[in-house]
């Protein structure tokens, strides 16, 4: 029995270096209390002292439940992958610790029965169940935990597979074991003064701490992620809190060696990046003439009691960094070449068509009318493309009133007379794209630029609440808006069949999607219905009021 003292030291020494790891210094704790469990039964069993003996079997008693409670503790880390909370640990021994105060007293029996003595041989006679107290800690509270955690290994072992469910299958056959040698104590197959669970307590743990030299403890992680880890092509490095390497996958040691474990990241990446963009989210690595860029994502991670470290992974995006700066240049070019050459050859046109027409009557005065009016409309456009490529340069939203962006567009739009404009706006705050009210403006040229009729042009912009939500309602009383412009804002595209007259509806689409909001559109005998429906800040909302204007 002694000798049961010597695998439950082994054990404490392997794992003593993974203590902080789920589970581990519980188990250290399990074998730990087989080896004093079966000292304790040695020694009280050789000793002849009356009083020794009973001291000494105070202290073993409670080896019995601590046994089970670190086995449940054990089971739940195991299983749940995280550490049970110190409040429930000191909950769970607490029972214990009050059998063991109250055994040195045993105030009316309430620990041991009369039976309880030590004869004349020095041995310690014990009944089967005891006291109330000893029968609740040691039977019902000590069973019930072990079968908890057994059940708890069960599940385990049916859920999962690989080394894991290897650890799981030792675990249950350590419990399996103890059941056995507990099987063979209460039938008196062994001599009284031999207690064969204690020892095969102390020696099931052996073939366990093999397992974890070998395969490591708590390896929780199924085969198929270890796998995906390996395989997948970004770069992986695993980071402990001194910032050194200590994984990585295999795309991380194709590309910057094998022998980078154990390094200082700072000094991997130094050896090898040239430049870092945007607070070292992107870095420039070059190596025999090639230059790469990766995107750089940092995550912390915790594991166990105190462990905590770093997941950085490196992502390739070589090709879309080229991508975007072939895009950058070609909108360099267009900016130049579109919006200021050919803007200013247009306005030359323009205005040598302005003096053909005025110098010229008949059909001449009326091509070089149609020149100019179709120069000022190439113009125009050019202007919306440069409103386009401000809009792109903004990616956040702003949070202010509605009724602001709508004086803004009001503000900077003339209407000639006989056209009007009405405004009826409740005043909500919207969290909408910086230059949402080039939107408005868009809208409200779009209905004046393309009213025709006998009836001078009437437009209406106006909202609509409920309690999410408010909807921006432009109408007006022209023509009514074509098919093929809603149809290509429907599909998302233009083709060489299929395209829209202007780009000024894209610039509307465009704001309203960055601003989160809904476009929709609607064409009847009256004219053309157009709603953009934005979400309302979740806060207290300013009193609504209606603002009727006319502008003329």
């Amino acid at each position: 029995m002694y000798l049961g003292v010597i695998p439950s030291i082994a054990n404490s020494y392997v794992l003593w270096g993974d203590r902080r790891k789920p589970g581990v210094i519980w188990f250290i704790l399990s074998m730990a209390t087989g080896g004093v469990w079966a000292f304790l039964f040695a020694t009280f069993t050789l000793v002849s002292d009356p009083g020794l003996t009973l001291a000494l079997a105070n202290f073993f008693w409670v080896m019995i439940p601590t046994a089970a409670v670190t086995m449940f503790l054990l089971a739940y880390e195991f299983v749940f992958k995280h550490n049970v909370s110190r409040r429930v640990a000191v909950a769970s021994f607490l029972p214990i610790l009050v059998l063991f105060v109250l055994s040195w007293f045993n105030p009316d029996n309430l620990v041991y029965t009369p039976e309880y003595h030590v004869g004349p041989n020095g041995y310690l006679h014990a009944p089967d169940l005891g006291g109330p107290l000893k029968i609740f800690v040691t039977k019902i509270y000590g069973y019930l935990l072990v079968f908890l955690a057994a059940g708890m290994f069960v599940g385990e072992a049916l859920r999962t597979n690989g080394t894991h469910r290897r650890q799981t299958l030792y675990l249950l056959v350590i419990f399996s074991m103890l059941v056995l040698s507990t099987v063979v104590k209460v039938a008196e197959l062994v001599p009284v003064y031999f207690d064969l669970t204690s020892v095969v307590y102390s020696f099931s743990g052996v073939f366990f701490a093999f397992s974890i030299s070998k395969n490591g403890f708590m390896k929780f992680v199924p085969v198929a992620r270890e796998q995906t880890f390996q395989e997948v092509s970004d770069a992986i490095f695993v980071i402990n809190p001194e910032g050194n390497v200590v994984d990585v996958n295999d795309a991380a040691g194709q590309l910057f060696g094998a022998g980078i474990i154990g390094q200082q990241i700072d000094v991997v990446l130094s050896e090898h990046v040239t430049s870092t963009e945007g607070a070292a989210e992107t870095l420039e690595f070059r190596r025999n003439d090639e230059t790469r860029f990766f995107s750089v994502q940092t995550s912390t991670i915790a594991y166990g009691r105190g462990l905590e470290g770093e997941i950085m992974v490196l992502s390739d995006i070589t090709a879309l960094k080229k991508r975007e700066n072939e895009l950058d240049l070609l909108k360099q070019i267009l900016s130049r070449v579109f919006r200021h050459n050919i803007r200013n050859d247009l306005n030359v046109i323009s205005g040598y068509a302005q003096i053909i027409e005025d110098a010229s009557s008949g059909d001449v005065a009326e091509w070089a009318e149609r020149i100019n009016d179709r120069s000022t409309k190439i113009v125009k456009q050019a202007e919306k493309a440069g409103k386009i490529e401000s809009v792109f340069s903004y990616d956040e939203t702003v949070q202010r009133s509605l009724r602001e962006d709508i004086e803004k567009a009001r503000e900077e739009y003339q209407v000639t007379p006989p056209a009007t404009v009405s405004f009826d706006i409740d005043d909500v705050e919207v969290e909408v794209h910086p230059r949402f009210d080039l939107a408005v403006l868009e809208l409200i040229d779009n209905a004046l630029t393309h009213h025709h009729g006998s009836e001078p042009a009437d437009i209406v912009v106006s909202t609509e609440l409920t309690d999410t939500s408010v909807t921006l309602v432009v109408e007006d009383n022209g023509p009514g808006l074509p098919s093929v412009e809603v149809s290509v804002l429907k599909a998302q595209e233009e083709t060489d069949l299929q395209h829209g007259s202007g780009i000024g509806l894209w610039l509307v689409h465009w704001i309203v999607a960055r601003s989160n909001g809904e476009l929709t559109t609607e064409v009847t005998d009256s004219g053309t219905k157009i709603e953009i429906t934005l979400p309302r800040l979740p806060q207290n909302q300013t009193t609504s009021e209606a603002e009727s204007v006319a502008a003329q």
